[in-house]
């Protein structure tokens, strides 16, 4: 029988990777189409990353109240796969829209202090084996409130410990890190990005991504500054550069501290995704993959999770088609190269708050009408 895998990405700001796929199937099997259906829904190291690694791979979601991107408390879910010994950590949980309880402030303000608290909690418990998921931070403070909570001591000018922000960066001296060092002792880190930006620059953290995260243009000057004095004392006291690693900038600077600070293996995160839950193997059983997300465009080009799993498709001579709420309208070659069809969801004019209300029945009315055209020539 004909078989079709649906492994869509989440739509953001609407419907979660599953539900998506659930939306697809709905519209398939009202079509009338004869084939056998399977879905896995996919991630980038996004939002909803750690929920869907542990449903692939049997793990076990918990929860803790840490502090939030405006250190207020919040109660962030993570994952513990391989029976535990391996944490799965989302920073859009700990440092993340869902943190905040209200509107975005300065990222001058944020830190990810909640990050490392729950990072600490894990490691008392016993896990040595760490997955952390960048994707949705509210946070530009590149890891100085993870690590302070880990342990590692910023100094001002006396000697004496201050509680970091970027804020308040320019009073910090100099950093000891062998608390720090000695509480992380043993444990692995593996970083999942979705972006490639360094940390610095016109392409950095704070002028790509601060205004994303309530950043006026003051703010993302200050942000810059207080980067580059970051990096300039890790250089001085650890001897490496905060600005040297593609990805550094994921996440408001987190991915360049756990490069730097952790030694983490930073990685392309939906291809990582797909390595680590066994997503070839699903797709070698089908004759058709259908995927999509909320906006793809010449950006998602650049990793995004339906362009990672397309290639793989492509591979294996297997066609796709991507079903997304926003398509260019004139659709490049590079995309064409991908997807056999790539088709918007949407059924007329409307703001965008509605569109995204109206996301799951425009995705069974699309796929409803895929799959009778389908049914016609199986």
């Amino acid at each position: 029988m004909f078989h079709i895998l649906i492994a869509p990405n989440s739509f953001k700001n609407s419907l979660k990777a599953d539900k998506v796929a659930n939306a697809i199937e709905k519209g398939l099997k009202g079509s009338g189409i004869q084939a056998q259906i399977s879905k896995f829904p996919i991630a980038d190291g996004g939002d909803y990353s750690s929920f869907l690694i542990c449903k692939q791979l049997n793990g076990e979601m918990k929860s803790m109240e840490v502090a939030g991107a405006y250190l207020r408390k919040t109660k962030a879910s993570f994952g513990l796969i391989d029976s535990g010994k391996c944490a799965v950590i989302e920073v859009a949980e700990t440092s993340g829209f869902k943190s905040i309880k209200g509107k975005l402030k300065s990222p001058l303000q944020s830190s990810s202090k909640g990050l490392g608290q729950l990072i600490s909690a894990q490691i008392e418990s016993g896990v040595e084996d760490f997955i952390i998921c960048l994707g949705g931070s509210v946070t530009v403070d590149c890891g100085i409130g993870m690590l302070q909570a880990l342990g590692l001591v910023f100094r001002d000018k006396k000697g004496n410990e201050i509680q970091p922000l970027p804020h308040n960066f320019d009073k910090v001296e100099s950093i000891d890190t062998s608390e720090f060092k000695e509480r992380i002792a043993g444990c692995r880190f593996t970083v999942l990005c979705d972006v490639e930006n360094k940390l610095l620059g016109a392409k950095g953290a704070a002028r790509v991504f601060g205004p994303q995260k309530g950043a006026s243009e003051e703010d993302i000057e200050k942000l810059e500054e207080f980067l580059k004095s970051f990096d300039r004392l890790t250089r001085k006291t650890v001897q490496k550069s905060l600005n040297s690693m593609k990805a550094g900038g994921a996440a408001g600077g987190l991915g360049a501290a756990f490069s730097v600070f952790f030694d983490a293996e930073l990685k392309e995160g939906a291809s990582y995704f797909c390595e680590l839950t066994g997503f070839d193997a699903a797709l070698d059983q089908a004759q058709l993959l259908m995927t999509g997300e909320g906006s793809i465009d010449s950006q998602s080009l650049e990793g995004k999770a339906p362009i990672v799993v397309a290639a793989k498709a492509k591979a294996k001579q297997i066609p796709c088609i991507a079903l997304a709420g926003k398509v260019p309208l004139k659709i490049s070659k590079e995309l064409q190269e991908y997807f056999l069809m790539l088709l918007p969801i949407g059924n007329q004019p409307e703001e965008l708050e509605e569109s995204l209300e109206h996301t799951e029945k425009n995705l069974v009315r699309t796929a409803l009408q895929l799959g009778r055209m389908l049914a016609q020539f199986k």
